[in-house]
C-alpha cells in the first residue's frame, strides 16, 4: 500500500507530468551519454575485431599449424568431431592483366558454417576448383574485376593453375594482394595447412573435444574455438578498450554532473512546494513518510529519464549509421545493441536520481507545519560553504593525483587493463573536484567579470551576472553539464588520435620505406636489389634480409608500384608490401570510428 504522503505527491506528479520530465532532463542527457558510450564500445569492438577474428563461430576447436595433410584425416576420425576443414595458406607468384608479384593465397569453402567469407560485393562466390575471389582492396589496387584470369605458380614444384576471378568478396586484404580459392585448389598449389577448424558432434563439450584432439594428435597445438577467437581479437580489443575507457570517464562524469543538477532541481522544486509539504505535515505525515514520498517521486523521474535516454541513444545510433551509409561512407558497421547493458543504464539512472534527491528530501522533511500559513520561498540563493568544499576538494584532488601516479608509473600489472581503469577513476575524481569547487568558482568569476561584462552589455548583462552570483550552486550545476559535453567530444577525439598516432608509428617501424620486398630465398636478395636498382623511378637499399624501396625524386605512387611489379616479375616469389596500402586501411578505419563515435557520444 502506498503511504498517504507518497500518494499525494505522485498524484500531483500525474497532474503535472512536465515537472517530472524537467526534473529528470539532466539524467536523460547523462544516460544518452552513457548509453551512447556503451553502443560505441560494442559497435566499435565488433567492427574493429571483425577483420582480426578469422576463426568461424561454429568452430568448437582448432588445430593450429603448420601441419602435414595427414593430420586433417586424423582429426576427422576423432570421437566427437562433427566435421573438419583445413585452412590452407601460402604466398605464391601471381600473373594477370597488368599484375605481377607474390600474393597471399588462402582457402575457403565459400559455403557452410565454417566459411570465413561473409558476403560478396560484386560478382559471385567461387563454386568450382578453377575459380577464386579477391578482396576489395586488392581489386582497387590492381583494377581486376570478375571475369579476369590469373595464373598462380605452384610452390615446391607444384604445377601452376589458371584461376578465374568470379567475385570481389569481403576479405581482409590490407597491405597485401589476396586471393581466396577452394581448399583443394590451394592445397594443389603447394599451400601449407595452417589451421584445422573442427565442429563438435551433437552433445560433445568443446573442452572435452579439445582434450581428445590433443591426445589423438600427440601433443599438437589445440585450442577451443573460443580460446582461438579470443587470441585473434586480443590486440584489437585492447585498442578498443583504450578508446572506450577514455570516453567512459566522461560518460561517468556526465552521470555525476546530472546528479548535481538533479539535486539542485529537487531543492528548487521542493522549495516551491513548501506549502504543500507543510500541509501534509499538518494532516499527520511524518518526516520518514515525506522522505519516502520524495524519493519515490525521484525514482519515477529517474526511470522515465533512463528509458528516454536509452531509447534516444539507440534511435540516434541507428539514424546516424543510416545517414553515414546514405552519405557514401564505406564499411559502416551495424549498430550492436546490448540490451542488458542498456537496462543497466536505466537502473543507473534510477539509482543516481534517488541518491541525488536524498539531501533535498531530508531538508523537505524538516519543513514545519506552521509553514503552511506563509508564502513559499522560491530562492536557491546563498553563499556556498567554502571551508567544507575546500576540504572535500583537497581530499578528492589528492586521491585523483594518487591514482594517476599509480596508473602511469607502472605499479599495476601491464596488459591487464587495470591501469586504464585506475586512470579513468582518477579522471572522475578530478572532475569531482571541479563539481565541488564549482559554486565557489562561479561566485568568484561572477565578481571578477561583473564590471567588464556590464560595460559591454549594460543592464541585461549586469542582471545575468548578478543572478549567476546569487545562485552559484545552480549556475555551477548547469555549467558542469555543458563542460562535460565539450569534454566528452574532446576525449573521444584525443583517444582516437592517440590510437591513430600509435598505429602510424607501428607502420613506420614495420615499413622503413614506401615498399618492402622480402625475397623467397635469402640468396636472391642481391639479384632482386640489382633488378630494382635498374628502375629510374626507385631508390633501393638493403636491411635485415629485405629490400627497402623508396620513390626516386619526381616519382609518384603509381609509377613506383608499376616499376616494382615490372622489375620483380611474377616468377621471383618475392613478397611485396606497400606502406601506402597500410596507411589507407588505417585512415579508413579511423575515419569510420571517428564518424560513428562522434555520432553516438559526441
Amino acid at each position: 500500500m502506498i503511504p498517504p504522503a507518497a500518494g499525494a505527491l505522485l498524484a500531483d506528479t500525474r497532474r503535472r507530468p512536465g515537472r517530472l520530465l524537467l526534473t529528470g532532463l539532466a539524467v536523460t542527457v547523462a544516460i544518452v551519454f552513457a548509453a551512447g558510450t556503451l553502443l560505441l564500445a560494442d559497435t566499435m569492438r565488433a567492427y574493429l575485431t571483425a577483420g582480426s577474428v578469422e576463426t568461424p563461430a561454429a568452430a568448437a576447436a582448432v588445430v593450429t599449424g603448420p601441419a602435414e595433410p595427414r593430420v586433417l584425416d586424423q582429426v576427422s576420425t576423432v570421437d566427437g568431431v562433427g566435421s573438419a576443414l583445413g585452412v590452407w595458406n601460402g604466398f605464391l607468384p601471381v600473373r594477370g592483366p597488368g599484375v605481377t608479384g607474390s600474393w597471399r593465397v588462402s582457402s575457403d569453402p565459400f559455403a557452410g558454417e565454417l566459411s570465413r567469407v561473409p558476403a560478396v560485393r560484386e560478382g559471385r562466390l567461387p563454386a568450382a576448383d578453377g575459380e577464386a575471389a579477391i578482396g576489395p582492396s586488392t581489386a582497387e589496387r590492381t583494377g581486376l574485376r570478375p571475369g579476369a584470369r590469373l595464373t598462380v605458380a605452384g610452390d615446391d614444384g607444384a604445377p601452376a593453375r589458371t584461376l578465374t576471378v568470379t567475385g570481389i568478396a569481403e576479405i581482409g586484404d590490407s597491405g597485401l594482394n589476396t586471393l581466396v580459392a577452394r581448399p583443394g585448389t590451394v592445397a594443389m598449389l603447394g599451400g601449407q595447412l595452417m589451421q584445422i577448424d573442427v565442429t563438435a558432434a551433437p552433445g560433445t563439450d568443446t573442452a572435452v573435444l579439445a582434450d581428445r584432439l590433443r591426445a589423438s594428435l600427440d601433443g599438437a597445438a589445440v585450442r577451443t574455438g573460443d580460446e582461438q577467437r579470443t587470441a585473434e581479437a586480443e590486440d584489437t580489443s585492447e585498442t578498443v578498450t583504450a578508446v572506450v575507457a577514455g570516453v567512459s570517464v566522461f560518460a561517468g562524469l556526465a552521470l555525476v554532473a546530472a546528479a548535481v543538477v538533479v539535486a539542485s532541481t529537487f531543492r528548487i522544486v521542493l522549495t516551491q512546494r513548501r506549502t504543500q509539504l507543510a500541509l501534509l505535515r499538518c494532516v499527520g505525515a511524518r518526516r520518514r513518510g515525506l522522505i519516502g514520498a520524495v524519493l519515490a517521486e525521484a525514482a519515477l523521474s529517474g526511470l522515465v529519464a533512463g528509458v528516454l535516454g536509452a531509447g534516444a541513444a539507440v534511435l540516434a545510433g541507428h539514424g546516424l549509421l543510416a545517414v553515414l551509409r546514405a552519405g557514401g561512407v564505406d564499411d559502416v558497421p551495424a549498430l550492436v545493441v546490448n540490451w542488458s547493458g542498456l537496462a543497466g543504464c536505466v537502473l543507473l539512472a534510477v539509482v543516481a536520481t534517488v541518491a541525488a534527491a536524498v539531501g533535498p528530501a531530508v531538508a523537505a522533511s524538516r519543513i514545519p507545519p506552521v509553514a503552511a500559513l506563509g508564502a513559499a520561498a522560491t530562492t536557491d540563493a546563498g553563499a556556498p560553504r567554502r571551508a567544507r568544499r575546500f576540504v572535500l576538494a583537497a581530499v578528492l584532488a589528492v586521491a585523483a593525483a594518487g591514482l594517476a601516479v599509480l596508473a602511469v608509473t607502472g605499479g599495476l600489472p601491464a596488459g591487464s587493463g587495470l591501469p586504464i581503469v585506475v586512470l579513468a577513476g582518477s579522471g572522475m575524481l578530478g572532475f569531482a573536484v571541479l563539481v565541488v569547487l564549482g559554486p565557489v568558482l562561479v561566485g568568484g568569476l561572477a565578481a571578477t567579470l561583473r564590471r567588464g561584462i556590464a560595460s559591454v552589455g549594460r543592464a541585461p548583462c549586469r542582471l545575468a551576472v548578478a543572478n549567476a552570483g546569487q545562485v552559484p550552486r545552480r549556475t555551477a550545476a548547469t555549467i558542469s553539464v555543458l563542460t562535460l559535453g565539450v569534454g566528452l567530444t574532446s576525449a573521444l577525439l584525443v583517444a582516437i588520435a592517440s590510437v591513430q598516432i600509435g598505429a602510424e608509428e607501428q607502420i613506420a617501424a614495420d615499413f622503413p620505406g614506401e615498399v618492402v620486398v622480402v625475397p623467397a630465398e635469402p640468396a636472391r636478395l642481391a639479384e632482386l636489389a640489382g633488378r630494382l636498382a635498374g628502375a629510374a623511378e626507385l631508390t633501393v637499399r638493403e636491411g635485415d634480409g629485405q629490400l627497402i624501396v623508396d620513390p626516386a625524386p619526381g616519382s609518384d605512387g603509381p609509377a613506383v608500384r608499376a616499376a616494382v611489379d615490372a622489375m620483380i616479375g611474377a616468377d621471383s616469389g618475392a613478397l611485396v608490401t606497400y606502406a601506402a596500402d597500410m596507411r589507407a586501411e588505417l585512415e579508413s578505419a579511423v575515419a569510420t570510428t571517428r564518424a560513428v563515435g562522434l555520432g553516438l557520444v559526441g
